[in-house]
């Protein structure tokens, strides 16, 4: 899954439009997943909608337009009043709307594009841009490219939480409140991008399995529990900024290797597999922490009984609804 580029600039004419469109494509073109805003008009809209899209982008492009003219006066000591001789536009309120957000949500990398003419106010009158201001509509490309070549963005970078990898470990002993036994261990590893937070109570679970050959749900899988952190005793972690941190995602009986298992929380003696016959299996497993879109990956896993099974593929897919 690449990198979303959030793309905040105006769309109130054919121009701003075409600018849009051409930052969609050469984004899109770079690997990254971009994501142009729609004007809306009710407070439902904004948080179901653009606020949900920011929380899930990696990168914030900030295009100043300028709209109407504002008239500045200035007063004077001699108590008396002027129009100002250079009077300015102010800006897309709609945009500045969702830099704010974005601010709030304390995003890393921004890049700030303002039109010559418009006034600085809002969040971004305290914000710093190095980028040269801007005359006419194709000048916005260019200076985008360059700004993000210089800054080094990434199609693979991501400041939520992500699946970094996953490895096989053991066969080791394990043992729970179910009991023990010898299993070989699939470990997910799951990166918090956001350098400035911590990942307070980050859970995660096994929600379906899908046999592929037989291309129906696995009907004796019903343990959607929460999976055990790896390395601690409960299951759930706090993953600081930049930091990894592993879950169970599954185990394979060392001594009946057709059999899979989960290192779950949930309360059933014995425990009993998720999957007992070989096959190919398609695994959606979801990950959560507190203030994090809910992120989902599903692997792909050829389970062959072997003393040493092959990684699962993890399936490569666009970023949706953060709650999907």
């Amino acid at each position: 899954m690449s990198a979303r580029v959030f793309i905040s600039c105006g769309q109130q004419s054919e121009n701003e439009r075409k600018v849009a469109d051409a930052l969609v494509g050469w984004f899109t073109a770079k690997g990254f997943s971009p994501y142009v805003a729609v004007k809306v008009h009710t407070i439902t809209d904004l948080n179901a909608g653009i606020i949900e899209a920011i929380k899930t982008s990696d990168y914030y492009v900030f295009i100043n337009f300028p709209r109407e003219e504002v008239i500045r006066k200035t007063i004077f000591r001699f108590q008396h009043v002027c129009l100002s001789a250079d009077n300015v536009r102010r800006g897309s309120l709609y945009s500045h709307q969702e830099l704010a957000v974005a601010y709030a949500l304390g995003f890393d990398h921004i890049l700030i594009l303002n039109h010559r003419s418009v006034h600085d106010e809002g969040v971004q009158k305290f914000m710093v841009s190095n980028l040269p201001r801007f005359d006419q509509y194709d000048e916005v490309l260019p200076a985008i490219k360059k700004a993000v070549f210089e800054a080094n963005w990434s199609p693979d970078y991501s400041r939520q939480l992500s699946l970094v990898r996953v490895r096989w470990t053991g066969p080791l002993p394990y043992g729970d409140h179910t009991g023990g036994r010898t299993v070989k261990y699939l470990h997910g590893d799951i990166k918090n991008g956001r350098l400035d937070r911590a990942a307070y109570n980050v859970i995660a679970q096994l929600s379906s399995v899908f046999d592929i050959e037989a291309e129906s749900e696995v009907s004796s899988f019903d343990d959607r529990t929460l999976l055990k952190a790896s390395g601690f005793l409960g299951y759930q972690q706090t993953i600081w900024p930049g930091e990894i941190g592993s879950f169970d995602l599954l185990t394979v009986s060392w001594i009946d290797r057709k059999l899979i298992f989960l290192n779950s929380s949930k309360d059933l003696i014995p425990r009993t597999p998720i999957i007992d016959r070989l096959g190919r299996y398609r695994m959606t497993f979801r990950f959560a922490a507190d203030n994090y879109p809910v992120l989902t990956r599903t692997l792909v896993f050829n389970h062959s009984g072997s003393q040493d099974p092959q990684l699962p593929e993890i399936e490569l897919s666009e970023r949706g609804d953060p709650a999907a």
